[in-house]
């Protein structure tokens, strides 16, 4: 095959698009709030019990009733149970009943201005350390049948919504034989069902997600007016508004049309599809990662029209298939021209949204292979360029049935499109599982080996926090390594060896094997690019998980993450 100048920019054009998409489409976790300050502060030990628990985060949090926990020595709840904010990221908890003597445990669950859950915990004391802490577990909202659900009901939102979006674009480009193509129509229809029926189990297990996750919480109505109080949950008000209002145009299309008779009806038509698909997709980007961070007035839009133009892409190509399957000359051959041109517009678009996206998702090359993220934004590569390659013999089978007009070509597109849809389903579903896998540029890999019985632990994982003098290492030695006091040493470096100081540098510890923590350590800056605590305690043996946040301005923060062995 001769590769003239034209195939080979469209091909540079795909592999652009390709990057672009894969790395744009997974979601960061570098905007997650993270506990900054408490009072009385983390490991404090005070004379008198204090009145209330104050805690501060990195940016704004809501909090349910449940959602901030304080434990006296003996493991019952003295909290009011009603957290109050206090603006600027801060939450204060009233304290009641009988004060006692020993170590008081807080747990914390919130949700961040992302709409992600934020837990950990720490603990004071008052007079004195309990001889033995309580023994508390963080509850992981992933895990569980409410997590199960509630990612089920985010995938089928998601495509539902870029279903939805194809195939509105397809009914539209097909004019007036859109009526006559059932098979589209049936389609859009579904997708618009699925999407409803994702948002308002989205809606209704909000509450339990983030709360303790109980069943109960699902048909709980005081939590369901918090939630739709929050701005993740206005938004899914919203969305389920915009669909409402989707269904009420398409019932009552013909008087549309009479009323608009002679009034550009087909401009109407496509501008009402227009602000209707970008206040769809505002309900994702005002509620992710997206709506925080530098910039959210461009991100956010920039958001929305990536989700936009991947639905015309992959969500028309869904539809395509299936009604070429169905339909077969039912399709009008012009109609698919003009999809297969649209769909290249689409192309350029992701490239380029992506590609504004993509600085925030992966922090440095060497993430890609040595990250469970990194290998499975690999993976997706793959699909992406297969599905790519798929589309460029796609286009050329189109443009033959333009010309020819007959069954062979149209034959040849079923299956090239019909095989473009398979690996179009086989991305969605790799974006799901990155969407649910921790980000490649805020994970680092796990020591090639463990440290024996008296060796001294040394982690150096990279960080990268998007601002400018932001990358660099952290050398964390954890002396002895072993059961019992340690002493912590954190050292950061950047990429030229020289000491970079931080901001703020926060880290905790959580035992797989004890079911412990997370365990603030409170590490002290001691001098420029060094943070040390003495004494800490790691009471049970086994596999701790370390995770550190490095914090280079307001807005510019990364976690790293690490694992150890103790005897």
């Amino acid at each position: 095959m001769t590769i003239t100048a034209p195939r080979l920019r469209l091909w540079a054009l795909a592999l652009v698009a390709g990057v672009g998409l894969l790395l744009g489409g997974a979601a960061p976790a570098a905007a997650h709030a993270v506990l900054t300050d408490t009072a009385p502060a983390r490991g404090a030990v005070v004379a008198e019990p204090p009145t209330q628990v104050e805690l501060v985060f990195s940016e704004a949090v809501s909090a349910s009733g449940d959602g901030i926990r304080v434990l006296d020595p003996s493991g019952r709840r003295v909290d009011d149970g009603n957290p109050t904010a206090k603006g600027g990221g801060t939450y204060a908890v009233a304290l009641s009943g009988p004060a006692a003597r020993g170590t008081y445990t807080v747990t914390y669950q919130v949700e961040s201005a992302d709409s992600h859950p934020v837990a950990g915990a720490f603990t004071f004391s008052v007079g004195e350390p309990s001889a033995t802490p309580v023994a508390t577990t963080v509850r992981d909202p992933d895990a569980g049948w409410v997590g199960r659900f509630h990612a089920a009901a985010r995938f089928g939102a998601y495509t539902g919504m870029i279903i939805m979006t194809g195939g509105a674009l397809l009914l539209l480009l097909c004019g007036p034989h859109g009526e006559a193509l059932p098979t589209v129509r049936r389609s859009t229809a579904t997708a618009w069902a699925l999407l409803c029926a994702c948002t308002l189990a989205l809606l209704l297990l909000r509450g339990a997600y983030l709360g303790p996750g109980h069943p109960a919480d699902i048909v709980d109505v005081s939590r369901l007016a918090e939630t739709v109080r929050t701005k993740p949950g206005a938004l899914l008000v919203l969305r389920l508004a915009v669909l409402a209002c989707c269904a009420v145009v398409w019932r009552y299309r013909d008087r549309l049309r009479r009323a608009l008779s002679g009034r550009r009806p087909a401009f109407g038509g496509v501008l009402a599809a227009a602000v209707a698909g970008m206040a769809l997709a505002w309900t994702w980007a005002g509620a992710e990662h997206a709506s925080t961070g530098p910039l959210p007035y461009l991100s956010m839009p920039v958001d929305a029209v990536h989700l936009l133009a991947a639905g015309t892409w992959v969500g028309g190509l869904l539809v395509l298939a299936w009604a070429l399957v169905r339909a077969g000359d039912g399709v009008p051959p012009g109609a698919v021209v003009r999809f297969s041109g649209v769909a290249f517009t689409s192309v350029c678009v992701l490239a380029v949204t992506g590609l504004y996206q993509s600085w925030r998702q992966v922090g440095t090359p060497s993430a890609l292979v040595e990250t469970p993220f990194g290998r499975l934004l690999l993976l997706k590569a793959a699909g992406v360029g297969l599905m790519l390659g798929l589309a460029l013999m796609s286009r050329r089978w189109t443009r033959r049935l333009a010309e020819e007009r007959d069954r062979a070509p149209l034959r040849a597109l079923r299956r090239w499109v019909g095989a473009e849809a398979v690996v179009g389903l086989c991305v969605i579903a790799a974006t799901t599982a990155l969407v649910s896998t921790q980000p490649a540029r805020t994970q680092a890999p796990a020591p090639a080996a463990g440290a024996g019985a008296s060796a001294v632990v040394s982690l150096r994982p990279e960080f990268d926090t998007g601002g400018p003098g932001g990358r660099g290492f952290a050398d964390i030695v954890v002396d002895p390594g072993r059961r019992g006091p340690n002493a912590v040493h954190v050292t950061l470096t950047g990429p030229d060896g020289d000491l970079l100081d931080a901001a703020e540098v926060l880290a905790s510890l959580t035992s797989r094997t004890g079911s412990i923590g997370p365990l603030p350590v409170p590490v002290e800056r001691v001098s420029e690019g060094h943070w040390t605590v003495s004494g800490f305690q790691l009471p049970v043996a086994g596999r701790w998980d370390l995770s550190l946040t490095v914090r280079t301005s307001e807005f510019d923060q990364a976690t790293v993450k690490g694992s150890f062995e103790i005897p």
